[in-house]
């Protein structure tokens, strides 16, 4: 055994020297070894309840040394923390490209924006901050039904536990705003069609209620930016509820009421009609503003609920004679 360590010093000492290196101030520099680069990150490390030394360099190069030997554990290739290149008196000098000349400003440009005085709603940084243009003239608003949301109770409930957990950071305070009704527009499309896919089947799509009249044939109710309700007829000339949802976690804001109230006052002295499934509890709703069922249609959403659905597939036919 005392002969075989001398020799296995001597084998690592000319490894060791043939990964070596000299910098550019003639210092003799060589990767670390596996029991160096253990010994520098226990060495290191702060012990647990202790204040770490905040170092950025230190702290870099130890993350660097703790990913190659996490690499060596896993099998993973493991690079080579190679040397910086050595940059001598003697090392050619690479010249520069030529920047290109600079051009004036174009005069009638710079005249153009200095006379600018107001920037337009839809291209002003507000517009980009808030998500597209203002609102249009909403139908009606209503200040009662958020505070009446389950959704928006629960929000609350996550903003308060926030402020306890966290006293010592900057709270968020958040802006109270009705639910406004108003009519379809192209940039609900994305949240109307989301809405009506979660409450009924894939595939549902409205946006040709866009060329029917869509200030007396579409009501939705939103908070803020975001769609909570809708309501849709088929076309003022034949009316007709294709849908009519809520979404989830707005029940009892008397969001569905107030949509069927005004879609019925916007087409007057008409009658309305629409499906129902047998078991939705909508039937109330549609009884309390005066519908009559007219018929009963076995199986008339069989082709389009999910067989596990617990809807029923046969459906009763409302009318509301004006």
């Amino acid at each position: 055994m005392g002969g075989l360590l001398p020799e296995f010093a001597r084998v690592r000492d000319e490894a060791l020297g043939r990964e070596s290196g000299v910098d550019l101030y003639g210092k003799t520099l060589r990767p670390l070894t596996r029991a160096e680069v253990s010994s520098l990150i226990q060495a290191h490390t702060p012990m647990p309840g202790s204040i770490p030394d905040t170092d950025p360099r230190r702290d870099i190069a130890l993350r660097k040394l703790k990913l190659q030997r996490q690499r060596g554990f896993a099998d993973l290739p493991v690079p080579a923390l190679s040397l910086p290149p050595s940059y001598g008196p003697s090392t050619p000098l690479i010249p520069l490209l030529p920047s290109r000349p600079v051009q004036p400003p174009n005069p009638a440009v710079l005249d153009a924006l200095h006379a600018i005085k107001s920037t337009p709603y839809a291209h002003s940084f507000a517009a980009r901050l808030n998500g597209g243009v203002q609102e249009g003239q909403a139908i009606s608003v209503d200040w009662e039904g958020p505070a009446l949301a389950p959704w928006v109770a629960l929000m609350e409930d996550v903003r308060a536990h926030y402020a306890l957990a966290h006293p010592e950071r900057e709270q968020v305070v958040e802006t109270a705003a009705p639910i406004s009704y108003v009519s379809l527009q192209a940039r609900h499309l994305g949240q109307v069609h989301e809405l009506l896919e979660r409450a009924f089947w894939a595939g549902v799509d409205v946006s040709d209620s866009l060329q029917h009249a869509p200030k007396k044939s579409t009501i939705l109710a939103t908070y803020k930016r975001l769609v909570v309700g809708v309501a849709n007829l088929s076309s003022p000339q034949e009316p007709y509820i294709t849908y009519l949802a809520v979404r989830a976690g707005w029940d009892g804001a008397q969001i569905a009421t107030s949509m069927l109230y005004h879609l019925i006052q916007l087409n007057p002295n008409r009658d309305i009609t629409l499906h129902v499934s047998a078991n939705n509890p909508a039937m109330l709703l549609y009884n309390r503003f005066g519908f009559k069922a007219e018929e009963f249609v076995a199986g008339f959403y069989e082709d389009y609920l999910d067989p596990q659905s617990r809807a029923s597939k046969n459906a009763f036919r409302l009318r509301l004679r004006r």
